[in-house]
């Protein structure tokens, strides 16, 4: 999106918040219709169950309807709302992980019997095509790991936006960035992507 769109897009958020305080319901519905496609890919390729997804971008648009208000106009609007969708997802993954360690054994991980995500499990490299793999391996990352590749080398938001959304600075932004690469590279590579 050029400086133009931007300021377009920008411009129409501001007075859908502007009528959404007044009491306008409709405006609301027009939010959401601009935003949800955008939020449900991000968190969809954060979170990957459907399921999950749909949770998840259902709270963001509860969230942003309770606390519109809160909104002060200090970043973008879609910063925002981004990171309520990132906050939400960070939540929904702690609960999924607490809820995974209720059903498994604490060494679960290093166990023999436990088969991990393998690039065999995957897909096969003729059958899928490697921006499915690479998301399907950017699952295996650490949340922040994933947070900041998915942010910035899937939805192609520039490093500072990420320092926004996430409240990271741009050491750790970097820093988690090369690592996540890093494991991705060398999983495709493994595989025979690349």
């Amino acid at each position: 999106m050029n400086n133009l769109q931007t300021t377009i897009h920008e411009n129409q958020d501001d007075k859908l918040v502007s009528l959404i305080r007044q009491g306008n319901a409709v405006a609301f519905g027009h939010l959401v219709e601009r935003h949800q496609p955008y939020i449900a890919r991000i968190v969809s390729r954060f979170l990957f169950r459907e399921e999950d997804t749909r949770e998840v971008v259902q709270d963001t648009f509860i969230r942003i309807w309770k606390h519109l208000d809160d909104y002060d106009g200090h970043c973008r609007f879609t910063t925002w709302i981004y990171t309520i969708a990132f906050n939400l997802c960070l939540d929904k993954t702690r609960a999924l992980k607490r809820r995974r360690e209720d059903r498994f054994p604490a060494d679960y991980e290093t166990r023999a019997d436990y088969q991990g995500d393998t690039m065999e499990q995957v897909s096969d490299p003729d059958q899928a095509g490697l921006g499915n793999v690479i998301r399907s391996l950017a699952q295996q990352l650490s949340k922040v790991q994933r947070l900041v590749f998915v942010l910035r080398d899937i939805q192609d938001l520039p490093v500072e936006e990420v320092c926004r959304i996430t409240g990271f600075d741009a050491g750790k932004v970097k820093s988690n960035l090369y690592y996540a690469r890093k494991f991705i590279r060398e999983k495709l590579e493994k595989g025979g992507y690349i």
